[in-house]
């Protein structure tokens, strides 16, 4: 597809005025304002229409604002639009090779089906003495800081580094007790992002022949080249010595084993093992550290919800993180309150952007939408989110809309911090618990408050 003014007046599609050379994302090529940002303000000028095309740089693409055209694309049609559009060269990064979001069509099913253990009861219920053995360290660190301010982020990155690191690779990384090591600094160059990496993504997302050209690697060679070796070698270590652990990297062993026994033959090699364990500690990590950041900063702000928070743990008879246990924690509905609340004002994915594989249309009311084969199909999560047809005062911090009779009342296609259908992150309940569990040793332990008043949160694009 190639821009021109006539496109959507073809298609008889709404659409948001381009500039010639940027289209409708100048902001987030430059990297003056997020994509959660940039697009809301597109949904805003499409004003009540349910759908709306715009440009990113000289491709048309669609913006899909009513729930049920959301459903459409993440559920009903989803055989439509199963890819999505991101484009990553696998040579220069080794470490998103095996990333379920860059697979499509079978690859990405036998994948899913790998990651849906991460969800089930058993297999979190394994993981929560791991959580709370890294929580009482978190606690002991702030403890002996002595001091009464801390920076939440860097807090929550050494944590989620060490909770994803022993329950995907049953290592003890001890990010608290030694900072410098080498595996946190790795970890924590995920993070830190460059220009290049950020030119990477930026490619990635918005002009992948540039990206295959340039060759930019959206995480640095040092990172990828360290977490490879480690894997590789705890792999190995474990086959020679015959050791069996209680981690998602002891799964993916026994699925080869199994099937080698049944005559199949292996079904992951070490290098696929070294991904899939890899993507799990990538998407964790991303996924879970600001969450974390913005769920603690929300509480310090609101200390009234803390309060209340603090009276439901302590209902439980939670005293102290031994008390902290799975059944507990899913009893508690004021957490999974504040969690969600949360994670609808700083959502983690801002957006959920499909490809068009096969022509159809979208249908709402009497209308229809026709959708060329290549067109990006995107669902502005952020700008849902804070849509105050859907959530009266959008902008203030309220546990209280996600009770289970506020749910009832609203389509669930305008809550999206995960994504939803079948290509929704199956590492959800898993991030969730990382997060609980964070959260309620905090409080058994401490009172938070604003070390300075804010009168807001600004992200850095």
């Amino acid at each position: 597809l190639t821009w021109n003014d006539n496109y959507w007046l073809k298609m008889k599609i709404p659409f948001v005025e381009p500039t010639k050379l940027f289209g409708n994302i100048k902001d987030v090529i430059l990297m003056r304002r997020t994509i959660g940002e940039v697009y809301q303000e597109i949904y805003r000028k499409l004003g009540d229409k349910p759908i709306g095309g715009f440009f990113k740089l000289r491709q048309p693409m669609l913006m899909v604002k009513d729930p049920e055209l959301v459903k459409e694309v993440l559920l009903d049609k989803f055989t439509y639009f199963q890819a999505n559009d991101i484009h990553v060269r696998r040579d220069t990064n080794p470490l998103l090779k095996m990333n379920p979001i860059l697979a499509s069509g079978a690859t990405w099913k036998n994948m899913k089906s790998t990651f849906t253990l991460i969800g089930e009861y058993k297999t979190l219920d394994n993981m929560v003495d791991s959580m709370k053995h890294i929580s009482e360290q978190m606690v002991d660190y702030i403890k002996e800081q002595g001091i009464i301010s801390i920076e939440c982020k860097d807090m929550a990155a050494k944590y989620i580094s060490d909770v994803i690191a022993s329950c995907t690779l049953g290592i003890e990384t001890n990010s608290f007790k030694e900072p410098n090591s080498q595996f946190r600094k790795m970890s924590d160059k995920i993070l830190k992002t460059n220009t290049k990496s950020n030119i990477a993504l930026l490619f990635a997302m918005y002009a992948p022949k540039l990206a295959n050209w340039f060759q930019y690697r959206i995480i640095p060679e040092s990172v990828s080249k360290y977490f490879i070796g480690l894997l590789s070698d705890i792999c190995q270590h474990r086959v020679k010595e015959n050791i069996v652990g209680n981690d998602f990297l002891q799964y993916l062993i026994n699925v080869n084993k199994e099937s080698e026994a049944d005559g199949e033959g292996t079904v992951y090699n070490y290098d696929k093992i070294t991904g899939l364990c890899m993507t799990l500690f990538l998407d964790g990590y991303f996924l879970s550290v600001n969450p974390l950041s913005y769920c603690l900063y929300d509480l310090a702000n609101n200390e009234h919800i803390q309060d209340k928070l603090m009276d439901e743990i302590k209902s439980l008879e939670i005293i102290t993180i031994n008390d902290i246990n799975l059944n507990k924690i899913q009893k508690m509905t004021y957490l999974d309150m504040i969690l969600s609340e949360s994670l609808r004002l700083h959502p983690p994915l801002q957006a959920i952007t499909r490809v068009c594989t096969n022509k159809t249309s979208l249908k709402l009311d009497q209308h229809e939408y026709p959708v060329d084969v290549g067109t990006p199909v995107t669902v502005p999560i952020f700008a849902l989110h804070m849509d105050a047809k859907y959530f009266e005062n959008p902008t203030e911090f309220i546990p209280e809309r996600f009770t289970h009779e506020a749910k009832l009342q609203r389509n669930d296609y305008v809550y999206l911090p995960y994504g939803r259908g079948p290509r929704a992150c199956p590492g959800e309940k898993f991030a969730d618990l990382i997060l609980k569990v964070a959260i309620i040793s905090i409080l058994v332990n401490f009172r938070m408050r604003l070390r300075d008043p804010l009168k807001g949160l600004k992200q850095d694009p």
